[in-house]
């Protein structure tokens, strides 16, 4: 059943002091955003697995009669949280309507967080990941790098990464509500939005506990500073009403910028908060979310990804790239230290 969004707008709201506090350990936090995360309800059908690959906790997700059998891709889906908070077992309800709507396996990473593993532990043991794959039975050409907020982040570092030190590139790549600048938050330049719990000071916060001296605009922290060449066909969905909109938007004017880019499907939503995704189940615009995310990324997939075309769904917010966008379709607006 759907929760009116009103009420969902509210519990965000009340999470906000806790995640906020000084006060509060990051113990008490981590368990906040896992129950803030998991408050998606799974589809019927749903199976869950799990393993361990390169050293890496993993769960696998599946949904009956999508998978393996479809012939189709992997989705690894990179759990967001800020680096700091998190965990895969909190998505993998959520992770079961991706496998639903994209009819690809999703495998979870438990990547390590700061501030027991700073930057660059999470990229370097996800990389370490990728590279085993092949042992797994898994064609990293057939794998879909997704994420959301600092897993998103992750998706795009990873792209770089891997195309950097000439390994098999992926299928595609996915990102919901990407923090791609942390030099915004680290310079505190990133300005407010009406967000019910995410706010600039909890990202500049966050930012300092990941990076730990290193340099903010780093491309493997900091993805926005990156060369886009060569790059797999992107989907990307970001919210109005989150602080991290100005990175998705920077993103896309960088692509739209550039003649030989990676194709970009790109839908915003107006009056939406930060991840609102992981409602899935619960709120009816979560759910049109979902479907419309992992649809988008099953397409890119199964067809040749066409270069330098970013393609809003809803309105061009990336005009000032140099290249007039097209517009596809018209939407509605619809015991722990403390961090």
């Amino acid at each position: 059943m759907s929760v009116p969004k009103p009420l969902v707008r509210t519990r965000l709201l009340m999470a906000r002091p806790v995640m906020h506090s000084a006060r509060v350990s990051l113990g008490a936090k981590r368990t906040m955003a896992d129950s803030m995360a998991g408050a998606s309800r799974a589809p019927e059908g749903a199976i869950y697995d799990f393993d361990v690959i390169a050293g890496l906790p993993v769960q696998f997700v599946t949904v009956e009669g999508t998978g393996p059998a479809t012939g189709r891709a992997t989705m690894i889906y990179l759990h967001g949280g800020g680096h700091v908070v998190g965990s895969s077992r909190a998505y993998r309800a959520f992770a079961a309507h991706l496998a639903m709507h994209s009819g690809m396996d999703v495998l979870l990473p438990e990547y390590p967080l700061a501030p027991e593993s700073p930057y660059p532990a999470a990229l370097d043991s996800l990389i370490a990941l990728y590279r085993a794959l092949p042992s797994y039975g898994v064609d990293p050409t057939t794998v879909v790098l997704a994420g959301d907020d600092a897993g998103a982040g992750l998706a795009l570092a990873m792209a770089l990464e891997i195309r950097d030190h000439g390994l098999p590139m992926p299928a595609a790549i996915g990102m919901i509500s990407p923090w791609l600048d942390m030099s915004a938050d680290i310079e505190r330049a990133r300005p407010s939005a009406s967000d019910p719990w995410f706010t600039p000071a909890l990202a500049t916060r966050w930012a300092r506990t990941y990076l730990g001296g290193a340099d903010p605009r780093d491309p493997g922290a900091s993805p926005l500073h990156g060369d886009f060449d060569s790059l797999p066909p992107i989907v990307v969905h970001y919210s109005g009403l989150d602080p991290l909109h100005t990175d998705a938007e920077a993103f896309l004017q960088k692509v739209t910028a550039k003649a030989d880019g990676p194709r970009v499907i790109a839908r915003e939503y107006p009056d939406m908060w930060h991840s609102f995704h992981l409602q899935a189940g619960r709120l009816e615009a979560a759910d049109e979310a979902v479907e419309e995310f992992g649809t988008a990324v099953a397409s890119l997939v199964q067809i040749p990804g066409r270069h330098g075309d970013v393609v809003p769904i809803n309105r061009p917010v990336a005009g000032q790239g140099g290249r007039e966008l097209r517009l596809v379709r018209q939407v509605a607006a619809a015991g722990t230290p403390s961090v």
